[in-house]
Formats: C-alpha cells, sequence, structure tokens
C-alpha cells in the first residue's frame, strides 16, 4: 500500500511537470515572435501581460490535479491602476492569480529573475524585482510600483513576504504604503488549498487538489488611515472569509491521505 502510493504520487509529479512544459514551453517563441508588435500597439505592456498570463492558466484549466474556482470576479476592475494584495501559501499562487487574466505586474523575489527561460518571461512582461530584507531593493521596487500605478498599470503584491502555507503571516506595510500615496483600491484576493497542494520545499503532487481563489470588494485607505492599519484591516477581511469558507485544504488533505494509502 505504502510502495503503491508513492508510485502514484510519482507518477501524477511526472505529468504535472510534463503537461507544464508542454504547455509554457511554446510560449517562448511565440513571445520572442509576438512581443515587439504587442508592446507597439500598447507600451504598457498590459496587452503582454494579459496574453501572458491567458496561455500559461490553460495548464490550471487542464490539468485534473488542480481543480481551480473563481469567486467575485465581478470585483476585479476592467481597467484602471489599483494594487491586488493575495495571501502567499506556495508556488502555486502565481498561477492561480494567473487565472484572472489581470494585466498586474508581479512584485517578484530577485532569484526569479535569473531562473533560465523563467527568468527572461519576467523581465520580458516587465515585473518587479524586489530583494526580501533589502530595504534598498524594496525602496526601488515600490519606487517602479508608483511609476506603474502612475501610468495605469495595476500591481500584484504578496504581503506577507514569505510562504505561509497554513495560516495568514502579518501583512507588511510596503503594498499599502502604495496603494494610500496613489490613492488607488486594493483588490484582496484570498488563495486557499495552494499550501496543500504544493508544499513548499517539495515538488512532489498528493492527489487530487481543490483550489479556491476569491476576488473581494475593493477596500479604500480613510482619511488619516495609516497604511500599518490599512494592512491589518485588509488582513482581517481576508481573515474573516477565510475562517468562514469550507476548508478546501482539508479537503486536499483528505485527498493525499487516500493517495497515500493507495487510493486515487
Amino acid at each position: 500500500m505504502w510502495y503503491g502510493g508513492h508510485v502514484l504520487s510519482a507518477l501524477r509529479t511526472a505529468y504535472a511537470w510534463i503537461l507544464l512544459s508542454v504547455i509554457v514551453l511554446p510560449l517562448f517563441p511565440v513571445l520572442f515572435v509576438c512581443t515587439p508588435i504587442l508592446l507597439r500597439l500598447d507600451p504598457s505592456g498590459d496587452r503582454l501581460r494579459r496574453f501572458t498570463a491567458r496561455w500559461v492558466s490553460v495548464y490550471g484549466r487542464l490539468t485534473p490535479l488542480y481543480r481551480f474556482t473563481i469567486a467575485g470576479l465581478q470585483h476585479l476592475p476592467n481597467t484602471g491602476p489599483y494594487v491586488l494584495v493575495a495571501n502567499h501559501e506556495s508556488g502555486l499562487d502565481v498561477l492561480a492569480l494567473l487565472l484572472l487574466a489581470a494585466p498586474v505586474r508581479f512584485l517578484a523575489e530577485t532569484w526569479m529573475f535569473k531562473v533560465p527561460l523563467a527568468g527572461w518571461l519576467f523581465r520580458t512582461c516587465r515585473h518587479i524585482p524586489v530583494k526580501p530584507g533589502d530595504r534598498e531593493s524594496g525602496r526601488r521596487a515600490l519606487d517602479a510600483a508608483e511609476e506603474s500605478i502612475a501610468t495605469g498599470t495595476p500591481v500584484a503584491i504578496f504581503p506577507e513576504g514569505r510562504l505561509s502555507p497554513d495560516e495568514l503571516g502579518v501583512f507588511k506595510a510596503g503594498a499599502f504604503v502604495l496603494a494610500a500615496r496613489a490613492r488607488v483600491p486594493i483588490i484582496p484576493v484570498l488563495i486557499e488549498g495552494t499550501g496543500r497542494a504544493w508544499r513548499p520545499g517539495t515538488v512532489v503532487v498528493h492527489g487530487a487538489h481543490e483550489i479556491r481563489i476569491s476576488v473581494l470588494d475593493p477596500i479604500r485607505a480613510e482619511a488619516g488611515e495609516t497604511p500599518t492599519t490599512l494592512a491589518r484591516r485588509t488582513r482581517d477581511r481576508l481573515e474573516s472569509i477565510h475562517s468562514h469558507c469550507p476548508d478546501t485544504r482539508a479537503t486536499a488533505q483528505s485527498a493525499a491521505d487516500q493517495s497515500a494509502g493507495g487510493g486515487t
């Protein structure tokens, strides 16, 4: 039983990575040809990022290993700048946000820009590098994000600044400084289930997983409100929804337990 469960996990994992490669790798030559055209039509890069998001999100729609559901999509603005903030359970969170097909520029860790192919993709799409714990890097990233907001392009930030697969961590103030300074709405997004689907530090896929993406009502800074208070208010809003949603992580764990026992 133990051996059978591990064989199934190995097969699922291989399938997940092969399918991802089959879908994503053709994107690179297409972007090499299309990027100059898309940037000529739209110098902001918004069309380019929407195009890339829709392409990559095909993986999320086709794979049977992750069952994504999206709620509250009507709260996501069709035009104009905003700061999208989401909790951060695992590396799958970026894929979850790409399913929203928003033209956001991500604030992403600098090491991601050094990964072959992926780094080229991040630079081509003009995402913003930031080095956690480096105040100067954080300042430059916020300056770049503020420039994006000023030109009408939204940005996406994981305010926890680290992976928190089992609970919401403390939200850092940077995203909320940006939103308050630029006077744009915060769009909170709650992601549930990715922490079980892809645990930090592993590439193993155990069973099928349900992942829920909830886009909540926009939040705006109140007169005189500090970024720290705004961050706490946004986190409390996400926490309240999280507490009342079906526990998708428990569902995913049940599937993992069945897999480990030889179930499917």
